[in-house]
């Protein structure tokens, strides 16, 4: 773990610290706060931690702790929401993503008990990102030592972290507690906050985020992995379309759309790289040099046969000459039996760095806007950005011919949930918010998994660790 956090230090500090011997203090306070943020995990309810205020008393050490706030993405392994859970986890809650096994049965056939640790981190790592950042926001306040544009910078990055943090906590539980403080007491007894009133607080964590932060990518050296301006836009654009908020949806995609630091590769396979022209955000590696994802959901020379194997029902969705197919899923047949698996993440090699984890992309950007104009009765404008998405998948001129202006708004609004289904399959959770935010879920997941579908399904559990330490955190309906 220690290598891991040095490596993480050098690549998002390097032109903040000039010296290794800062270097050296920055690694040393960031073990303290994962530390400090282990115990949160393990044992206590969300916010419950202390921590000291000599981490803020200058601006190399606010830096330290911006760093500690990122440790979040940093875990590896099939724990890490951040960096593989939070794209399988829900496509097998879906209609994505199936197991050749029975390790993952619960999510497949959305029978989630509240005790279930794969839900639990998810729960833990998102509310120690949120309790970092509200250290930081309240350690900022009181810190003299800082120059008003570089106090507005921290508190717009830890902000920006606790609004991202709660887009998926809402978006996967519903109602979660709304921790703003590091107030033990406090936040110990904490109930639930509606989801309305999360989101007004998301909206305005991404807003403020979008005002202070830097307009390049200076901040991480030129690499895509420290948020910015864009990053905050591009979040706060999803975070209107999932609001209905349709009109500022389409203006925050417009926004990013139009920047000319993000154009759509032709080549699907440079989507996912360190230099892709689309990545808005993406994830460094550990120190093995490839992502989380690929060791996890690739085939191993071990095993011989993927144990992550795309749902039938999805591979039928793909339409003929789809270069998305062709590159972003493989196949092998083994024992006679075909496996078809998810290939975004294709690189294992060793220290190769040929793929970063990616979270946003302008691919998004352009299916949110088509959603937004199509909501405002703009069916031409949204058929020109859908056009724009399957011209870059055509494997010849004559594959996925366009949408034309003259269908129904609800045909459009369909042919933009197949693209998004397509474009996003097994990344970040998409499908499984898509099929909840559009009133879908019951329909399809029910008609796909009769047996054992049920609407309270929609919801994760509560972890239970959690309602028994908060005595006014109430679970969700239909568990335990």
């Amino acid at each position: 773990m220690k290598k891991n956090i040095k490596n993480i230090c050098l690549h998002h500090f390097k032109n903040g610290v000039a010296h290794q011997s800062l270097l050296l203090i920055i690694g040393l306070i960031v073990l303290s706060f994962f530390n400090s943020c282990k115990k949160l995990t393990e044992a206590n309810p969300p916010g419950a931690q202390l921590v000291t205020t000599n981490v803020f008393k200058d601006s190399v050490t606010v830096q330290s702790a911006i760093a500690g706030m990122y440790l979040v993405f940093a875990p590896t392994g099939t724990g890490s929401a951040y960096r593989l859970t939070l794209s399988t986890l829900p496509a097998f809650s879906a209609d994505e993503m199936q197991f050749v096994g029975n390790t993952f049965d619960t999510f497949i056939n959305n029978g989630l008990i509240s005790n279930d640790g794969n839900v639990a981190s998810i729960w833990n790592n998102s509310y120690s990102a949120i309790y970092n950042a509200n250290s930081i926001i309240e350690g900022i306040a009181t810190s003299s030592n800082l120059s008003v544009r570089f106090q507005n910078q921290a508190l717009a990055e830890a902000r920006f972290i606790r609004a991202f943090s709660y887009f998926y906590l809402v978006n996967l539980f519903g109602d979660v507690p709304l921790v703003l403080s590091t107030n033990v007491s406090q936040n110990s007894t904490l109930p639930k906050t509606p989801v309305a009133d999360i989101y007004k607080q998301i909206t305005a964590d991404l807003k403020f985020a979008q005002s202070n932060l830097p307009s390049d990518y200076s901040i991480s050296a030129g690499t895509r992995t420290r948020a910015n301006k864009w990053i905050a836009t591009a979040m706060l654009a999803r975070v209107d379309l999932y609001t209905s908020n349709w009109a500022d949806a389409e203006t925050q995609a417009t926004t990013v759309i139009n920047n000319s630091l993000f154009t759509l590769p032709t080549d699907l396979t440079k989507v996912f790289t360190p230099t892709s022209t689309e990545a808005i955000w993406q994830l460094y590696n550990d120190q093995s040099g490839y992502t989380v994802y690929a060791s996890i959901v690739l085939p191993s020379q071990l095993t011989k046969i993927p144990a992550y194997v795309l749902n039938p029902d999805l591979v039928s969705h793909f339409e003929v000459g789809d270069a998305r197919k062709t590159n972003w899923t493989n196949t092998l047949v083994y024992g006679g039996v075909t496996y078809t698996y998810p290939y975004k993440y294709k690189s294992v090699t060793s220290g190769a760095n040929a793929e970063y984890y990616t979270i946003l992309r302008l691919a998004e950007q352009y299916l949110i806007r088509a959603e937004a104009r199509a909501n405002q009765n703009n069916v031409s404008g949204a058929v020109a950005d859908i056009n724009i998405i399957r011209a870059r998948a055509r494997i010849t001129p004559n594959a996925l011919p366009d949408y034309q202006t003259t269908i129904s708004k609800d045909a459009c609004l369909a042919a933009i949930a197949q693209e998004r289904r397509i474009e996003f399959n097994c990344e970040w959770g998409h499908r499984w918010l898509d099929l909840k935010r559009t009133g879908t879920v019951n329909a399809v997941i029910g008609a796909l998994k009769p047996t054992f579908w049920k609407p309270s399904a929609a919801l994760y559990p509560i972890p239970s660790a959690q309602t028994l330490l908060d005595n006014n955190l109430t679970q969700n309906p239909g568990y335990n």
